[in-house]
């Protein structure tokens, strides 16, 4: 089993990343193909598990879903809340779906607005933060 505090591990991984993101922007098949086989492959199978819950396990195609992690990092912490507080419960909970951000399925029960806003904040500033150990 590899040891994950391993330093040659993590910048074999992150030098994955960077070829995985390189192929992606040059190859639109290959990043459709791996959309498709990691995320809505996640949530559909997820989604079996459960067939009683109420809300969609993808997000709805009907409006576009704002990219949180772009706007934390160009305008900050406040101007997401801010954006976030203009939308519906329901539509906060897409958004968390897409994201990835409900591994365990207990935002998507939540009612509150405040609550989902308070929580996808938290969770796009911990994921931002992981972010920061591959930037020199």
């Amino acid at each position: 089993m590899l040891k994950t505090d391993d330093a040659v591990f993590r910048k074999q991984l992150a030098s994955m990343f960077i070829k995985i993101a390189e192929r992606v922007e040059q190859d639109e098949e290959f990043a459709q193909w791996l959309l498709q086989g990691t995320v809505w492959e996640a949530v559909e199978k997820s989604s079996k598990r459960s067939a009683q819950s109420e809300l969609p396990s993808a997000p709805s195609a009907q409006s576009p879903l704002p990219d949180i992690y772009a706007i934390y990092a160009m305008e900050g912490e406040g101007a997401l809340h801010e954006l976030l507080h203009t939308y519906e419960v329901g539509f906060l909970i897409e958004i968390v779906l897409a994201n990835g951000l409900d591994p365990v399925r207990k935002v998507r029960r939540w009612k509150t607005k405040h609550k989902i806003i308070a929580y996808m904040l938290e969770a796009v500033a911990k994921q931002m933060a992981k972010g920061k150990a591959f930037v020199n």
